[in-house]
């Protein structure tokens, strides 16, 4: 009878453990397309980011070698794999990302989605196995000593930085305990500072009122102000792109432009500035504007791509001994010269909804190419132009 009664408590402790019987597999979800599945974010991903990208692999001639890439992905990591796929295998470039989304976080509610798409991406060949998206807000990497702060310090210098952002990069920041997109953008900076290679700086931004706090655009439209009144190459360049030409009459950039146009010069005034301070040279490459949503309206979002090159500055000795034999240029013409390109760049910027709506081989490029990502992270690609044509039309790049 004992031996009875322990093979039962067996049994009942193997039941617990496995179940009464086989499981049934649970039915696959169907994933749902989100507003920035549409084509137009194909074309910033390979016309601005992985054509930048490509250019800066060729040039530091990173073959049999690493890029290393900071990132805000979503869930589905379709920047990492695109970049992966068209940059990293072709020229046998190893992909080292680090990513920050707080749905890596054990207890978000999207952490499986998450977790499935890295497993599946960290397999490929041209990924560094190491390679991890952090389970924390970015802008945490603006305060000095934190665990984000310190996770960038290790990770960098990069090649690449993609602060892609649904909302505002100077939105009016509610919660008072954690730093703002500036301050972790400086930290990022301060950490480049130690870099000897050129590397990309990648920023999408919302640029509406609701998204850019009033008081940081009082400053951003100072900055862009300032370096007009006080560079003859800005103010020259200004003048051109915006056909004033002859005109005697005193500039005042908020009457001329337009508020979105403001924000963008203002933006990369002060990132050129920042990164003068830390002993880097800017070289802006190319403005992307589009608008959110499928509604009539000016564009509110921008990309703005970024080539930065190490511009080590001489310390000022505070004692007067410190003496070097070449003359530096100073702060002031230095911001002169590398901003002086910005007003024809944010003039001749590329409005991509625009560019879709005309170019129909160019929207089913993006279409194709867009299905291709999707269904390689999970989605039924299938359905993606059913749902393009339910939200936009297919004759819309929106």
């Amino acid at each position: 009878m004992a031996e009875e009664a322990t093979g039962s408590d067996e049994s009942d402790d193997l039941r617990a453990l496995l179940g009464e019987g086989p499981v049934p597999f649970p039915e696959r979800t169907e994933r749902k397309f989100q507003p920035w599945h549409r084509p137009r974010k194909q074309y910033v991903r390979r016309v601005q980011w992985v054509r930048e990208i490509g250019f800066l692999a060729r040039d530091l001639q990173l073959a049999d070698r690493e890029l290393r890439y900071l990132t805000l992905p979503g869930n589905d990591l379709l920047d990492i794999r695109h970049i992966a796929e068209n940059i990293c295998s072709p020229r046998d470039v190893k992909l080292r990302y680090l990513g920050f989304n707080s749905a890596a976080a054990p207890t978000a509610a999207d952490q499986p989605e998450l977790n499935a798409a890295q497993f599946s991406i960290n397999r490929l060949d041209c990924i560094q196995p190491q390679s991890e998206v952090f389970p924390g807000d970015f802008r945490s990497v603006g305060e000095v000593r934190s665990v984000p702060w310190q996770r960038m310090r290790r990770e960098g210098p990069f090649h690449a930085i993609n602060i892609d952002l649904c909302g505002g990069f100077a939105v009016h920041e509610k919660d008072e305990g954690v730093p703002n997109y500036f301050a972790a953008l400086q930290e990022i900076l301060h950490n480049q500072e130690s870099s000897d290679e050129e590397f990309l700086l990648f920023i999408t931004t919302r640029m509406d009122d609701d998204n850019v706090d009033t008081e940081a655009m009082k400053t951003l439209l100072r900055l862009a102000q300032d370096i007009h009144d006080t560079c003859q190459k800005y103010s020259a360049a200004f003048a051109a792109a915006w056909g004033l030409q002859g005109s005697n009459a005193p500039v005042r950039i908020p009457e001329i432009v337009g508020a979105s146009e403001a924000f963008m010069l203002g933006l990369t005034q002060w990132i050129i500035a920042s990164g003068v301070s830390f002993g880097l040279k800017a070289y802006v490459r190319s403005f992307m504007t589009y608008r959110t949503g499928s509604g009539n309206g000016e564009d509110d979002i921008v990309s703005l791509a970024i080539r930065f090159k190490p511009d080590p500055i001489a310390r000022p000795d505070a004692y007067g001994l410190a003496k070097t034999p070449t003359l530096a240029l100073s702060t002031t013409d230095k911001l002169c010269d590398q901003s002086a390109i910005v007003p024809r760049r944010v003039r001749e910027r590329a409005r991509v909804d625009e560019i879709l709506r005309n170019q129909a081989d160019e929207f089913e490029r993006c279409i194709a190419e867009s299905s291709a990502l999707l269904s390689a992270a999970g989605y039924d690609a299938s359905l993606y132009r059913d749902w393009l044509t339910q939200v936009d039309g297919l004759n819309m790049a929106k």
